[in-house]
Order: C-alpha cells, then structure tokens, then sequence
C-alpha cells in the first residue's frame, strides 16, 4: 500500500529539495505537507493524519526528537524518519522509545534517500502485517487460546454454574498465562465494535488478535469475539491512572484500524477491578460505556467518562433491567416505549408487580449515578406511579404510567448529561485560565484533575468548543501575552515565562503566528511609537 509523508526541515532549500528531488512515487510513498518547524507540523498532523514523518533532528523551539515524542502522544500509529548529523547511540536509543523507524546521518543525497525509502516501506509493512496479520495457523497457539477463550467466556459472560474462588481464578489465570509475574495485578475489560467503510459490523477473530498485538507493545491481553464484539481482559501494569495508562494503546488501535484496516472501531473500558471474579460484572460496563460513543464525542469512552461510581453491582439484576438500563442512557425513546411494551407482554399478570418492582429499581440506580440527588427526588416525587403503585384498576394504565415515568427518567438523563458535558468543558477552561503560566500544563494533567480520561475530554473540547486543548491553552497564553506587553514594562523574556514559555523564541514565534507581528513591533504600535 501507499503510505503518506509529511517532511519536517527549518532550512527550506534542503525541504524543497527532498519533496521534489526525492523519488517518493517509486517507493510508494505520497508527500502530502510540509512544515517549516516542530510547532507548525503538529498543527499539520492533527489535520492530515499522515503516516510517515521525515524530520531534521535539529530544529529551533522544538528538536526532532522532541516532536517525535509529541506525535507519538498524539498518533501512536504515525512512524518517523530522522534525519541527523550526529552518529550518537544516545540518540538512536532514544528513537526507539518514538516510533523512530528510522535514523539516517546526513549529508543523504536525492538518489540515497530515493533507494533508502524502499527499506523504510518494507519495515512500515512489516509493522502492519504484525497488527493486522491473519490469525496464526500454529496449532499450539490455537489450542492455548482456545484454553484462555474457555476460560475467560464464563467469567465475563455469566454462567449458571457456580464460580471457582478467586484464588482458584488467580492460579488459574496464571497457568493460562494471563497473569504474569504481578503479586496484585489490576484489571479492566475493554468491549470494541469494528465496522466497515459501509457502515457494517465485521467485528470478527482477526480482530481479537489484532487488538491483542497493539496492547502488547504496552502491557498484556486476552481477547475473544462474542455477540459482534472483540471483548478484551486487560492487565494493567504499573502506577497511575488506567486511563493515562491505556491512552496511546486505544488510540493505535483506533488510528491503525481507520488508515490501515479501512474500518471505523468504537470502544468501551469498564472501571478498574482487582478480582477475576468481577469480570461479568466489567464485561456489562464496558458494553454501556461503548455504547456511549453514539453521541459522537470519540471513539473511546470509559465507564467512569459518563458515570458516577455505584456500589450496587450490575450483576445483581435481571436481564430485563440490564437491557432498560442501555436504553436509558443511550436508546431512543421509540424503542424505550417498545420494550416495555414487549416486557409486559411476555410476563404473566403474576409476575407484573415484581416486574415493575425491578423497572423501579433500575431507574433509581441509573438516574442516581448520572443525576445530582435534587434532580432524583424530583422525578419520583413528582411522578403520580408511586402515589397508586398498589391501587391501580387495569395492568394497561399501569404499563402506560410506567412508560411515562420512564420517559421522564429518559429526558432527565439526557439532560444531566448534557449538563455535565457543559460543566465540564467549562471547568476545563477555568483550569486553563488559572495555570496558563505553568509550562506542564498538558490534556492529560487536567483530565487527572477532572477524573475523567485523556480521550475522553479531548473529543469532548473538540465536539462541544469546538477547538482542540492545545488551541484554548494556546489562545490563553497569547492573551495574557498581549496585555503585559501592552499594560506592562516587563521584558518579553519575563513575559514569555509568565506565560509559560521557558524559550523565549518560541514564545515569539507562537506570538508572531497568532497576531501576525512581533512581540516588539505589537509593544511599540500600542505605545505609539511608530
């Protein structure tokens, strides 16, 4: 396949020279930007996505090396090339870390790099064919993940029979291979759908082993195909956040399915748990918070995105309230209406009060984990199903109440969550405002402080502001810039620091970019001194 490039060099003879001199066609590469340095590429590839990044290491503001760190945060699955004039195992071992695929020593000439291409295109396929390659035909392999699939269906999907301890589940994780040298591992069960370019699911095998590859770079997996969608156990290894943790690995496989695979994937992540035990229970939050991921805000959503922490286990309910709980939060109201429709139906009248009983009950527990406790006691005190839930005269007026209740539980959700979409986003502005100055400032940090994930709040800005982080945190910066230099008689070097900025060059370069002159020049028009 073709691969697309954007090259990266402050000296623009020596660009232009390697777009054009530079046999990309041959090779199977397309150049499709340019930049002039590290600050303007990253604004590129945000917009172009490409697959290939030939940069200078030196450059002034930000090194190659540096904006190799900073594409891998943004796009895992984009490669780099650089292009240095230091032979320096330092250097080459820190490339490793960046998905530097490969490390060239200039002078390169035209024919050089033309020939040297082909290599870099052989080792990008061979990247792919070992995420996207077709399930192994090793017989050993099979029949060990034909074990784990044995093992792991029960524990996620519910069984009748009764569960093994958890120690028992422990011992036996680990003679599967599951876990591996962790005293206390943590775990998290990841639900994702992957659907072609016509909008069908196509979710199958290739694509349990295809998620499994990319989490391996990063930590270790199990995953397995069941009712359209690759399930995945995760064993999270190391401190901090399971979100700051599986931020790059869900992106690759997101970016990786969309340019190399043709396919769009949607995924959820269930909270973080420490018993096997607790799986099914993982299983049914990873398939809600996927579900989530119809409101467009990204294609990766955890649980904890959307939803207050509870102690009441979705385990414990029936499968009926399972099913009115997704249509709660993400179902049409059509098809609410239908299904209770369908549930009254199929019960006798016998059943009908413990039927609506349990309804009751999964209202209360998913309004309480989406709705502020005001808005909860409203609903059931202004509804008029409770005041004659013993003294109906038909089943219909019953059902029919019932509906209704629903619905306003339905609409109250919705509206909670827009709200706490809104809060969100603005308080998120509000950290920005009050730590512009501190240069550390970054999208992970304040989703930390939120507690909320990295993924989750980008898509977030970008969907409701409309802008990325990057581009409020810049926009701030240049504001407060302004008025110092305006109001003020501090040195640009105070205020770029101020503004957290440690180099004062590439304060002035982002200035000059977001007003169009120079700090000097904006101080000086302002003062009247030209």
């Amino acid at each position: 396949m073709n691969y697309t490039v954007l090259v990266v060099d402050d000296e623009h003879d020596q660009r232009r020279a390697l777009i054009e001199k530079v046999n990309w066609a041959a090779a199977g590469f397309e150049v499709i930007g340019e930049a002039e340095n590290g600050v303007e590429a990253l604004d590129i590839i945000e917009t172009l996505e490409p697959d290939l990044i030939l940069t200078d290491i030196r450059m002034p503001m930000i090194s190659g090396l540096e904006l190799a760190a900073k594409v891998r945060e943004m796009r895992p699955a984009t490669q780099i090339v650089i292009l240095s004039g230091y032979d320096s195992f330092e250097y080459a071992q820190t490339a490793i870390n960046y998905n530097i695929i490969s490390y060239l020593l200039k002078p390169v000439s035209s024919s050089e790099m033309s020939e040297e291409l082909f290599e870099i295109h052989r080792r990008m396929d061979e990247k792919l064919a070992s995420v996207i390659s077709a399930p192994s035909e090793d017989i050993q392999k099979q029949l060990h993940s034909l074990s784990v699939d044995e093992f792991l269906l029960p524990l996620m999907l519910g069984s009748n029979e009764e569960q093994p301890d958890d120690s028992e589940l422990s011992a036996r994780a680990e003679e599967l291979g599951i876990i591996k040298n962790t005293k206390a591992p943590r775990f998290c069960v990841l639900a994702s759908k992957f659907k072609n370019s016509d909008g069908i699911s196509c979710t199958g095998k290739d694509h349990a082993e295809f998620i499994d590859t990319v989490i391996s770079h990063y930590m270790h997996s199990e995953s397995f195909v069941a009712y359209g969608r690759a399930i995945t156990l995760v064993v999270a290894e190391g401190d901090g956040e399971l979100s700051n943790l599986l931020e790059l690995p869900l992106k690759e496989i997101v970016q990786t399915a969309k340019r190399m695979r043709g396919e769009s994937c949607t995924i959820g992540i269930s909270r973080e748990f420490s018993a096997l035990s607790d799986s099914s229970s993982a299983y049914f939050q990873a398939i809600t918070a996927r579900r989530y991921t119809s409101d467009g805000a990204g294609e990766v959503r955890f649980i904890n995105d959307q939803e207050h922490d509870s102690e009441l286990e979705i385990d414990k309910v029936e499968k009926s309230a399972l099913r009115l709980e997704q249509l709660l939060k993400v179902g049409s109201e059509e098809s609410l209406d239908e299904y209770i429709n369908g549930l009254y139906e199929i019960n006798t009248p016998e059943n009908a009060n413990l039927l609506v009983m349990q309804l009751i009950a999964t209202v209360y527990r998913v309004v309480s984990t989406t709705a502020d406790k005001q808005a909860l006691l409203e609903l059931f005190s202004s509804n008029p199903f409770f005041s004659r839930l013993t003294s109906y005269s038909s089943e219909n007026v019953m059902k029919n109440e019932l509906i209704s209740f629903c619905e306003d539980a339905k609409a109250l959700i919705s509206q909670s969550q827009k709200r706490d979409t809104e809060i969100l986003c603005d308080r998120v502005v509000q950290i920005i405002d009050e730590n512009y100055s501190d240069e550390e400032l970054s999208l992970t940090g304040v989703s930390n402080m939120l507690a909320v994930s990295p993924n989750y709040l980008s898509a977030l800005i970008k969907k409701t502001i409309k802008k990325n982080f990057v581009t409020l945190l810049t926009e701030r910066r240049m504001k407060a810039a302004y008025d110092m230099l305006v109001c003020t008689n501090m040195k640009v070097l105070e205020i770029s620091e101020k503004c957290g900025y440690s180099d004062q060059h590439y304060f002035s370069y982002c200035f000059k970019k977001f007003y169009g002159d120079s700090p000097n020049r904006i101080r000086s028009v302002n003062r009247g001194e030209e």
